[in-house]
């Protein structure tokens, strides 16, 4: 039983010796990859994030922050808001807060928010009403209470017309305002 043992460790120690192993070695074929510093790392990234944007071959999407609650956006998306707000029907809007932008290449994730004047989030008012009625019903048993109380937010609709990622990373930000 030792002798079996003592085989089975000498193989463990073969295939593990060296970076990766006999085995990883003959089955990759892979040469041992250069390290690069964290700056010059960082410098291809944008570089080639830069690259893409410039290109714009893809459907951008964005998370944006608007009346409390996160909405994942994309070009002709329609969103219903629920609760008061105070543009007309037909009132081009720009949603500031985009906490995340992101194509299905890379993301740019804001801390909180991504830096303004980086991404464009452009929607359009659509339509302004009421929800569907909401039925509140209150009952105590065996005391004969009974109420019914009916329900309607205000809602807003919002067609979201682009989403782009306007200037190139790391650029200093253009005045918006």
């Amino acid at each position: 039983m030792s002798v079996i043992r003592a085989g089975l460790q000498k193989i463990t120690n073969v295939l593990r010796n060296g970076p990766g192993g006999i085995l990883s070695r003959f089955i990759t074929n892979v040469a041992p990859v250069e390290r690069k510093s964290e700056a010059e790392t960082t410098k291809d990234v944008i570089a080639t994030c830069n690259k893409l944007i410039e290109e714009k071959p893809s459907r951008n999407f964005a998370i944006v922050h608007l009346l409390g609650k996160q909405w994942r956006v994309t070009d002709g998306d329609l969103l219903v808001v629920e609760g008061y707000w105070p543009p007309n029907i037909g009132d081009e809007i720009k949603l500031e807060k985009v906490l995340v932008a992101a194509t299905k290449d890379f993301s740019l994730i804001g801390r909180p928010l991504v830096q303004p004047g980086l991404v464009n989030v452009t929607a359009t008012v659509i339509s302004k009403g009421l929800s569907h009625t909401r039925t509140h019903f209150k009952k105590k048993r065996r005391k004969q209470f009974m109420r019914i109380n009916f329900q309607r937010a205000e809602q807003t609709m919002l067609r979201i017309n682009s989403v782009e990622i306007a200037s190139k990373i790391n650029e200093p930000a253009k005045n918006v305002f």
